[in-house]
């Protein structure tokens, strides 16, 4: 699991930075392409697709050497405009998911407020998650914050996870 942190972390407070102007804008959904903006705004190189059954904008970002996707839900309206966003990492572990890996995963779990970690056996993988709500209405610096804290969420995850396995 080799990535760079780092950049993750500077792209979620350039992000922060770069939407701060725009704080007093509520917004309760997003559009594919406002999502685009917000994440182009934090010079994240970012792909945005549609959904196969829901045609909601699923966004793929690249982040140092990080890869998430970012999955709309909750969408309404033409174009379609989202009120969740769930952020996600895979990590592929290169082997079987170990009994290791669990408890790892589950003291995460435990010991974190923000972000949910799982195993996906079958993909010999592992992943962290984050969900951003946007229903009723939230500022533009809300939402630069979850952004900005979806990076520290990946950073504590990959720590967590070398610590158990003593990889530095």
């Amino acid at each position: 699991m080799k990535v760079l942190v780092k950049s993750v972390i500077a792209a979620g407070c350039a992000l922060a930075f770069s939407l701060g102007a725009a704080s007093a804008e509520m917004k309760s959904a997003v559009t594919a392409d406002e999502l685009t903006s917000i994440l182009g705004a934090a010079g994240l190189p970012v792909a945005v697709i549609e959904d196969v059954d829901t045609k909601a904008p699923v966004a793929s970002v690249q982040a140092g050497a990080v890869q998430y996707w970012i999955r709309a839900l909750d969408c309404a309206g033409s174009p379609k405009a989202c009120s969740t966003l769930v952020f996600f990492a895979n990590f592929d572990l290169g082997r079987a998911a170990t009994q290791k890996d669990f408890e790892i995963i589950n003291h995460y779990n435990e010991s974190q407020v923000f972000g949910r970690a799982y195993v996906i056996p079958g993909r010999n993988q592992v992943g962290i998650d984050y969900v951003i709500e946007l229903e009723g209405g939230v500022s533009s610096d809300n939402i630069a914050g979850n952004i900005s804290r979806w990076a520290r969420v990946i950073d504590a995850f990959i720590a967590s996870f070398r610590q158990g396995h003593d990889i530095s």
